[in-house]
């Protein structure tokens, strides 16, 4: 192993901003206010989940998908409650997602340079279906985060700096070959230093090999696994009804304290539904980002609200190379077009009067909070539609028919949010049709890419996520800016390799600058996430909530039904 090892104590470097936010799922009317579910008779049919002896049980939601939805992924969203209480990595996060202890592992050791770790597991750890859990389950989950087409890009562009990583994502070799088993320890070898790793460790959870035999990891994410699957965490998984309901009981293959709930249940529900779902009884706690469903919950004596500072970002991006079977517009390739728009829209007002509270205008990545990394010496495009129409004058601007503006949150507020936009563009000669996405969001955005601007969320697990969007390894939206990836990629590479805070912050200057030059992504604002809890019905020991896409301690084990 390179360099000198050194045992480590189990804290993190404390991350350089806050991390994400989630959105909250919704409901319908097949849910009853007792927890108790009624599944359609066109899904997997059957009977309701087991009631415990007194028929009490914890509700959440859990947002649908799509058609077919079961129990989703932890790989990609992370911090959904039910995910975080059934599944566990190696380490687990303190609420402030800066603080780390032990999780699967009873210690571990990193070489000096960054290069090296070796990870011991604890002993007798099982899966919930009794079978031994392993370095080789360590192993198979980090090759097949690899490989899998549905995997959060934190732990992508952090495995695949391990030796052979790369390789083995591109599908060049069988394995990746510096990870190595033996015993109960796995051991890295890093090709590059990854300066968060423990951080990315923490959120990452370990799944089952034998849950997979013979699958193709490549499409893992739409398994029959997850109609059924096996965990790790102190709960069990009792039954998944598809697109209904999840139904969760203590695991007693589970080595740590045991949960004083007995019985979880999660109701699958549509975005859209959330408000008449939370008011209908059919959820005990919830987040939202959204201003509607904050102000109509909040009115309700017996719900206590939590607001939770995240990084999630609204932002517009531009389709710069076009749809596969079309040309991009070329207005849209224009740099000072982009900055036309930028100026054309009053982001502090639809700050104000469509998210107040909860939002904060943002121009780059680093949010004014961030006094220490941000970079205050770029033009930050206050509202000037007179310096909107000098640049498209300048540029010959004009169209034949309006470009196509598309979206994909459908709430009301978000909604507004598109049409006040619109307005916006419209008023400097900007001529924009506003339409919401037929399908799933990541296909219509990064393959179909029939569109020239959209507005996407991020929620970011920290700024290596949010600039990683740009670097060249970030395939999908390599779609839309084409080589500009590029101009990011040694400052980013340098940046993921560094833990040290003065030299991140200089890096994480200079990546903002390579924004101001480029504008392929440009932010509204930030959004902060404000989760509720039912105090009728649930004490939750006051626990201190989390960013809602990441997973934390929240010591739900100590919880109570009242």
């Amino acid at each position: 192993m390179g360099g000198e090892m050194k045992k480590k104590k189990l804290l993190a470097l404390a991350l350089s901003a806050i991390m994400l936010l989630a959105s909250c799922g919704g409901g319908n009317d097949k849910k009853a206010s007792d927890g108790e579910v009624k599944p359609e008779t066109k899904t997997e049919e059957k009977e309701d989940a087991k009631t415990t002896d007194d028929g009490k049980s914890l509700t959440l939601l859990f947002n649908k998908q799509k058609e077919g939805t079961n129990f989703d992924t932890p790989w990609w969203n992370r911090g959904d409650i039910y995910k975080v209480i059934t599944y566990r990595g190696l380490f687990k996060a303190d609420p402030t997602l800066s603080e780390f202890t032990p999780e699967l592992i009873s210690d571990y050791t990193e070489s000096e340079d960054g290069l090296s770790y070796e990870f011991t597991l604890k002993d007798g750890l099982k899966w919930s279906d009794g079978k031994d859990l392993t370095v080789n389950d360590v192993k198979f989950s980090i090759e097949g985060a690899l490989k899998g087409a549905y995997v959060n890009t934190i732990y992508t562009n952090a495995f695949s700096r391990i030796k052979g990583g790369q390789d083995y994502r591109d599908g060049k070799v069988d394995s990746v070959e510096g990870l190595t088993v033996e015993g109960n320890k796995i051991k890295f070898e890093m090709d590059k230093p990854v300066g968060n790793m423990i951080n990315v460790l923490a959120q990452f959870a370990i799944l089952p090999k034998h849950g997979f035999e013979g699958e193709d990891m490549t499409e893992y994410a739409n398994s029959d696994f997850w109609k059924n699957p096996i965990t790790n965490g102190m709960y069990k998984v009792d039954e998944v009804v598809t697109d209904s309901y999840i139904a969760l009981s203590p695991n007693e293959n589970y080595e740590g304290e045991a949960p004083k709930i007995n019985k979880v249940v999660v109701n699958i529900v549509p975005s859209d539904a959330i408000l008449n779902a939370v008011l209908g009884n059919q959820a005990d706690v919830f987040n939202s980002k959204v201003p509607a469903e904050i102000a109509a919950v909040k009115e309700k004596d017996n719900w206590e609200a939590q607001t939770v500072d995240t990084l999630f970002y609204y932002s517009l991006i531009f389709n710069e190379t076009g749809s596969d079977d079309g040309k991009a517009n070329e207005f849209i390739k224009d740099y000072k077009f982009r900055q036309a728009v930028y100026y054309a829209i009053d982001r502090e007002n639809l700050s104000k009067n469509i998210f107040p509270e909860i939002s904060t205008k943002l121009t780059y990545g680093v949010p004014d909070s961030d006094s220490k990394n941000k970079n205050t010496d770029l033009e930050m495009y206050d509202y000037n539609p007179e310096k909107a129409k000098e640049l498209l004058k300048e540029i010959g601007f004009k169209q034949d028919k309006p470009l196509q503006f598309k979206y994909y949150m459908g709430d009301q507020s978000s909604v507004d949010l598109y049409n006040a936009i619109a307005q916006n563009l419209k008023d400097v000669g900007i001529d924009v049709n506003v339409q919401k996405f037929a399908g799933d969001a990541g296909q219509e955005l990064f393959e179909i890419r029939n569109y020239d601007i959209a507005l996407k969320g991020l929620s970011a697990f920290g700024y290596e996520e949010y600039f990683g969007e740009y670097a060249s390894i970030n395939k999908n939206f390599q779609k839309l800016i084409g080589d500009v990836g590029k101009k990011y990629d040694d400052v980013y590479t340098e940046f993921l390799a560094e833990s040290d805070p003065d030299k991140r912050s200089e890096l994480l200057k200079k990546m903002q600058k390579i924004e101001s030059e480029d504008l392929s992504k440009m932010n509204i604002f930030m959004l902060k996430n404000v989760v509720f809890t039912n105090t009728d019905k649930v004490d939750t020991k006051g626990a201190q909530f989390s960013n809602p896409w990441y997973a934390a301690d929240i010591g739900f084990e100590k919880w109570e039904l009242k």
